[in-house]
């Protein structure tokens, strides 16, 4: 395997000229957007591939008062700032306790430098992102998604083959490969080390909605988590007026409802 690995790989270099970099990144979310931008001001080379075109749609949007510093050594503060809603707590609604809504303050937690953070529509944010790490000079390129990857026990460097929206093919020489691919989980699939958690099996039903009732003043950000029997509901209202809701349930109870 090995073997047949090395030479398919060797096929694609001699198809097109095969490039080097230091860092090669798959995907293009946040995690691969943060890792490229923190190595290019390093002064890494850095090749990040992203399979879709930002803006692109995905669920997500209640950030965690800690992404606050990271979006300042970013450099993506204030761009951000510019289209979120202020998150200042996370409300908690259960129907079995006699204190039916509970509010947890960010500003009362042990560190209080962080008292608020964002609820964010993933299209914009994730474009922010992806947009900043071009510009810190990693080299962002959409529409291209990584196929092949072979791991060279010598040097320990890595050969990314990658397709393109219109066929085009492109092979890359990496020192390092980064697996930001989500739930793709492309390292996770090659090596055949993806496990399902049996305490962690979850599915989701989500939509956006306009119009939807929120909180006076400035509790309007808030996040609000409902419990109920099968799962919870999440509550998310955003800057634009759209408020995204979701329910997380077991996968057995899903297949019950037609």
């Amino acid at each position: 395997m090995a073997e047949q690995d090395s030479s398919r790989a060797g096929a694609a270099a001699s198809a097109h000229a095969m490039r080097e970099c230091d860092v090669l990144i798959i995907g293009g979310g946040p995690a691969g957007s943060t890792a490229g931008t923190l190595l290019a001001q390093r002064g890494h080379r850095v090749i990040l591939l992203e399979k879709a075109r930002h803006p692109r749609f995905h669920i997500g949007e209640s950030l965690l008062p800690a992404n606050l510093p990271l979006l300042d050594k970013l450099g993506v503060a204030e761009a951000v700032r510019a289209m979120a809603m202020e998150k200042w707590g996370a409300e908690f609604v259960s129907p079995w306790h006699a204190q039916r809504s509970q509010t947890f303050e960010f500003a009362d937690a042990w560190d209080k430098s962080m008292p608020h953070s964002y609820e964010v529509r993933r299209s914009e944010f994730d474009e922010i992102l992806i947009r900043n790490t071009a510009r810190q000079g990693a080299e962002v390129i959409e529409g291209c998604r990584a196929t092949h990857v072979v791991f060279d026990r010598d040097d320990g460097g890595a050969t990314v083959e990658a397709r393109h929206d219109d066929g085009r093919c492109e092979t890359w020489r990496a020192r390092f490969v980064l697996d930001a691919s989500g739930r793709d989980t492309f390292l996770g699939k090659k090596f055949g080390t993806r496990r399902r958690n049996p305490r962690h099996n979850s599915s989701a039903l989500y939509a956006h909605f306009s119009g939807a009732q929120r909180h006076p003043g400035r509790a309007a950000g808030n996040i609000t988590v409902f419990w109920f029997e099968h799962g919870w509901f999440w509550f998310i209202p955003m800057a634009d007026g759209a408020t995204s809701v979701g329910a997380v349930v077991w996968p057995h109870y899903l297949k019950t409802r037609s």
